[in-house]
């Protein structure tokens, strides 16, 4: 029964959301087809996925790969190739077919997979035993908690997601939602949005976050599908303006990319650590709940695997530096043009952020594979946060997050992720082998959203930009 209830789950869901994306999407092989695809993908989203969906959050970030997943096989592989005309794989094809990305990622995917929890609550879909997840300590209900921590956590995420964008402008945009052109009214406007995004995030994650660094992982994720939700979707059907999903609205939108990336990343960072400081105060204090080793000891031994990892991270990211002739700029932060000072102060900095690596994703991954997906992820937050923002900070100089000026970091990006994998690869290997607590759980299977979330958010952080960078 379980397993019926789960392909009929699926495949009546994905009929809705493959109706709806199609409202946006005119299908091009037909309504019939559309439909009788969407329910069979539907179906198999149930039946493959169905007993992963252990939270809100969980469904809508499966959901989310999902209907990636189906872009890059569906409308650019199969389809194309069953109705004879070749596969779609050169990049004018790609362009061509953007719209169809938003249209399976933020109506299709996400409508699959939350649509799909919501329902199996009501029907025998998961087994008692696979409905588990992360309790929330019951002081405070986990949905009022959700809602005052997320709320106050908007607010800071809502102020950094202004500091590469142009407020003058930014603002009367968004008042226009409500038919003003105040910049009060924008900015009452934004912050308001804001929190209500954070508070979704905190409903939808709560049963998820088990660490600082997820937390930001998941935000950032969070922020990513804002980016086609807000400005590419709601903000022109709430102004009267027509839904254009192109690569040129995409390109106009950049910086506001860039802008959720880290207003995700705030909001997620917010609600881990006063969930943290919580279950310090109140849980891990519980003499029955007590671990065999201190928070001391716990924290130097994940600061000092930070530091190995973050300088083999650098060292690797120093041959992308190199190839670029970037060590001098390095060492300007310094005020100094010499090489072998940019390597030094690159070094320190690639050990800095080991060490927050080090205690932010401490005992969070259980495997090689979950080793490289956070700390590639972890490198690609930093391109957003280091190279462009605080490196212009620090040399004061305008913070720009134009396209252009992703273009010239690009080569940036790919340091950082080569920086990420080191960093998240070593830091693993050395948990394997001196964490105890870790080592019994290498080698289990955990069930979590974060393989589909590691996919989902390194293709766009990676092919997006490219994609944007070569539009013309």
């Amino acid at each position: 029964m379980i397993v019926r209830n789960r392909l009929l789950v699926g495949a009546a869901v994905g009929v809705v959301g493959g109706a709806l994306a199609a409202l946006l999407t005119w299908p091009e092989y037909g309504w019939l087809a559309h439909l009788l695809i969407s329910a069979l993908l539907g179906a198999f989203f149930g039946l493959v996925f169905g007993s992963r969906l252990h939270s809100a959050g969980s469904a809508l970030i499966w959901g989310q790969a999902f209907g990636l997943l189906w872009w890059l096989l569906g409308p650019l592989t199969f389809l194309p190739l069953f109705y004879g005309e070749g596969i779609l794989w050169s990049v004018p094809a790609i362009r061509a077919n953007y719209a169809l990305l938003p249209a399976n990622v933020i109506i299709f995917g996400a409508i699959l997979g939350l649509g799909s929890f919501f329902v199996s609550r009501l029907l025998p879909v998961l087994p008692p035993a696979d409905k588990r997840g992360f309790k929330a300590p019951d002081f405070i209900p986990p949905w009022k908690q959700a809602v005052i921590v997320g709320g106050i956590g908007g607010l800071f995420g809502a102020w950094i997601f202004l500091r590469g964008v142009e407020t003058a402008d930014f603002f009367p945009i968004v008042a226009g939602i409500i038919g003003m052109d105040s910049y009060m009214a924008g900015a009452f406007l934004h912050y308001t949005i804001g929190m209500i995004i954070a508070i979704t995030f905190a409903l939808l994650f709560y049963r998820d976050i088990r660490g600082v660094g997820p937390a930001m992982i998941y935000g950032m994720s969070y922020g990513i599908l804002w980016w086609f939700i807000g400005p590419q979707t709601l903000l022109p059907i709430l102004t009267g303006a027509p839904i254009e999903w192109s690569l040129e609205t995409a390109s106009a939108n950049y910086a506001p990319l860039l802008a959720h990336v880290l207003y995700g990343a705030m909001i997620g960072f917010f609600f881990a650590v006063v969930n943290t400081v919580w279950r310090k105060l109140f849980i891990d204090s519980d003499p029955l709940r007590r671990t065999r080793e201190g928070g001391g000891t716990t924290g130097i031994r994940g600061i000092l695997m930070g530091v190995a990892g973050g300088l083999l991270g650098g060292l690797l990211f120093t041959f992308v530096l190199v190839g670029i002739g970037a060590l001098p700029a390095v060492a300007n932060l310094v005020g100094s043009q010499s090489s072998a000072t940019g390597l030094l102060v690159h070094l320190t900095i690639s050990v800095i952020i080991g060490i927050t690596y080090g205690l932010f994703f401490q005992r969070v991954g259980y495997s090689y594979g979950a080793g490289i997906g956070w700390g590639v992820l972890y490198g690609l937050l930093w391109w957003v946060i280091g190279a462009m923002t605080l490196f212009a900070f620090l040399l004061r100089q305008p913070i720009d997050w134009s396209l252009a000026a992703a273009a010239a970091n690009y080569a940036a990006l790919i340091g950082h992720l080569l920086y990420g994998l080191g960093l998240g690869l070593f830091f693993q290997f050395l948990a394997r082998r001196y964490d105890a607590e870790l080592r019994q759980f290498a080698g289990r299977s955990f069930h979590s959203a974060a393989p589909a979330m590691w996919a989902a958010a390194l293709l766009f952080g990676v092919m997006l930009p490219l994609l944007l960078i070569q539009s013309p």
